[in-house]
């Protein structure tokens, strides 16, 4: 079948498809992790009464328990269905879609590893994307640069995952005592990344002993990947096992979930090897603590310019003997690197506390085919000084 046949079909589809009055929206949510970047955007999305929203997943057993399972649907199943908008957070293990009008990436993660901020050959598949929403300029002029995006395509939105922290619309204290912490102490949150080469594999268990024998509150959030079962990403390490192992009632508490950012507003100070949430963290403005993991800016393929840009903004140690003496310093004097915070913050966080409205506008304009009035390419305009 030709192609300007094949181009007929679809359009003709579409058009069937918009007859009805419900605007049918497939998300996909790859691991528990991508709830909570998308889920501003669909919660806000499925409000309208003419959007009707399904799921779907490489891995269905992690996420069929987040979703109600009658809307969740196979790669399988949804490959023949007509859908209006397809909305996913990663580019990679996308559903193979035959009947889709529209698709939006909404670009998640900023620490610079695994090459992204190098995409030059990298297998993305953007081309098959109507609108690639980024989450800072930096990102955004690389993928511009390498030809992976069109002007047409790339749209700075911010990153809605973050709007509640940013806006304080999470109540740290309630967060705290839901996980029966005391709340004389203050609180640190351990958040490393995933791999064989972080400082979980290097010194986890010792990291937060330490933090709680210099009289904090620990919380400890672990990434998706370091409780999969593949030892690629865990050394073959039970880490769930592990860590609570280390729970103690009111002082350690180990937490599961999609979305770190509860955690943070309840923490006073944070730890972390090299991470996306330990660059979220700053926008709150508190202590940052990052613990060397030397074999991981190699192992993780990470951009050296990011590991500078974090740490600039941050106490490091290299050892657990030296966290002690780190935490202590800093929850003295919490305000030491508040300029550095912040302007790292900014660097890394387009206009945070509005992204989500950017976001649900841009996903109308590609369901309803009227302009949204968020601007795309180079023509975007910084927000109050942010990059």
């Amino acid at each position: 079948m030709s192609r300007r046949v094949t181009r007929f079909i679809h359009s003709a589809d579409h058009a069937i498809g918009r007859l009805g009055r419900k605007r049918r929206v497939l998300v996909e949510l790859r691991t528990p992790v991508y709830y909570a970047v998308l889920g501003p955007v669909f919660e806000t999305l499925e409000r309208a009464p003419d959007v009707e929203l399904s799921f779907t997943s490489e891995y269905p057993d992690l996420i069929r328990r987040l979703v109600d399972d009658a809307r969740f649907i196979t790669h399988a199943e949804a490959e023949w269905r007509r859908f209006d908008l397809y909305m996913n957070a990663d580019p990679w293990a996308a559903a193979r879609l035959r009947r889709c009008a529209r698709r939006i990436n909404f670009f998640h993660g900023v620490a610079g590893k695994y090459d992204l901020d190098r995409p030059q050959g990298l297998p993305m598949g953007f081309e098959y994307y109507d609108r690639v929403a980024f989450i800072n300029r930096d990102r955004m002029s690389r993928y511009l640069d390498a030809g992976l995006v069109s002007q047409r395509q790339a749209t700075l939105v911010g990153y809605p995952k973050l709007d509640r922290l940013a806006s304080g619309g999470i109540d740290g204290h309630a967060v705290r005592a839901e996980l029966n912490l005391g709340s004389d102490r203050p609180t640190a949150l351990y958040a490393p990344t995933y791999s064989p080469s972080s400082s979980l594999h290097l010194a986890g268990e010792a990291i937060v002993q330490t933090l709680a024998d210099a009289g904090l509150n620990v919380i400890v959030k672990l990434h998706d990947r370091s409780l999969d079962a593949d030892p690629r990403y865990t050394g073959g390490i039970d880490w769930r096992a592990r860590m609570r192992a280390l729970e103690r009632d009111g002082r350690i508490r180990y937490v599961e979930g999609a979305d770190a950012s509860p955690l943070m507003a309840a923490a006073d100070l944070m730890v972390t090897d090299h991470s996306s949430v330990g660059f979220e963290f700053l926008v709150l403005d508190r202590p940052l603590v990052v613990f060397d993991a030397p074999g991981l800016e190699s192992a993780a393929r990470i951009n050296p310019e990011k590991v500078a840009l974090l740490r600039s903004a941050a106490t490091v140690v290299h050892r657990a003997g030296e966290l002690a003496a780190a935490v202590s310093t800093e929850l003295e004097r919490p305000g030491r690197l508040l300029e550095q915070r912040r302007t790292v913050a900014d660097t890394m966080f387009y206009d945070p506390g509005h992204a989500t409205a950017r976001a649900v506008a841009l996903a109308r304009e590609l369901l309803d085919g009227r302009a949204s009035g968020v601007p795309v390419g180079t023509a975007q305009p910084a927000a109050g000084g942010v990059s």
